[in-house]
């Protein structure tokens, strides 16, 4: 059954991608490129290279952004490293974590850090062992059904991009949410311009196809628009966090709500833990996250002994 949603919602996913490919941005191209700004050519040179110029910007940005968000894998639990992390000082020592063993955890190779037993327990949360993928599952790392697998830092699975949303695609994600949310807005603020403009010099309106075009691109971009900026808003200030959807939505449980997030580490480094730490790269859709998705630094709240998070 799981299977069956699970491929359900896959193919849900394809379908919006095709929706956006093949529908969405034709139309709002077509409308803003040749019915827009292309026309201005004559009367106003200026304004139609402006609009133009300013619009590809945008557009190619957003395309190379959702292109990196589909095909970039969002990272899986290595498990192809269970033995050097014994050899080095196995994982559940690393995180100093306790683990939870399930009934198949017996079953278990003898070379699995589930069989060593932790030196140290800290506040941080416990070793977890996924049940369904039967293997070691560290820090911000969770179980997506419809990917059925294990994902390193995930935040969620996005169908409108067909992928799991995680450690190495989350910049390409939010620089993809960014692009669409200023390219939305600019197109809405362009069009919503020729219509005052209109209105203002009072010219008569026939009411056809172009009109009609006009009409349901700008409806279209406004509602992106308001969506996506409190969408994108809500990312960012997760960002500024340094914590995941599934984080924020585990930490409104009444019983997790005083615990110190140990992953916080300060708004610089946390924005340099997603965008990199040169700057010049920051807005464009390259480059690769730094650090491996395993092993992650926590701040000093944590170290002196604060509350930190522990998976229930």
């Amino acid at each position: 059954m799981a299977d069956k949603w699970s491929d359900q919602i896959r193919a849900c996913g394809l379908f919006f991608i095709s929706i956006v490919v093949l529908m969405i941005i034709p139309l709002v191209y077509h409308c803003f490129v040749f019915l827009t700004a292309v026309p201005l050519w004559e009367t106003q040179p200026a304004s139609c290279v402006i609009l133009l110029v300013s619009f590809h910007t945008l557009f190619v940005l957003l395309i190379m952004s959702y292109w990196k968000t589909i095909f970039t894998d969002a990272g899986g639990v290595p498990y192809e490293l269970d033995e050097a992390w014994i050899s080095e000082l196995n994982l559940a020592n690393r995180f100093g974590l306790e683990a939870e063993v399930s009934e198949r955890v017996s079953e278990v190779s003898e070379t699995s850090p589930l069989t060593v037993q932790s030196a140290e327990r800290k506040l941080d949360g416990r070793q977890r062992y996924c049940r369904k993928c039967r293997k070691f599952k560290p820090d911000r790392a969770h179980h997506c059904k419809y990917c059925g697998r294990c994902v390193l830092k995930m935040d969620h699975h996005c169908p409108w991009v067909n992928n799991c949303i995680g450690f190495r695609n989350y910049k390409f994600f939010m620089l993809f949410c960014s692009y669409a949310t200023m390219t939305s807005f600019y197109v809405a603020l362009t069009l919503f311009t020729g219509f005052v403009n209109l209105l203002v010099h009072r010219r008569n309106i026939h009411f056809g196809w172009v009109e009609f075009e006009y009409l349901v691109v700008f409806g279209l971009m406004a509602a992106v628009s308001v969506v996506l900026t409190g969408f994108t808003g809500f990312h960012y200030m997760l960002l500024l966090k340094n914590m995941s959807t599934i984080e924020h939505v585990e930490k409104r449980d009444p019983t997790k709500k005083d615990q110190v997030n140990p992953f916080d580490l300060g708004r610089e480094r946390n924005w340099v833990q997603i965008f990199g730490d040169k700057p010049m790269l920051w807005f464009l859709p390259v480059g690769e996250t730094k650090g491996d998705g395993v092993h992650w630094d926590t701040n000093e709240a944590v170290g002196a002994g604060g509350n930190g998070t522990q998976d229930v």
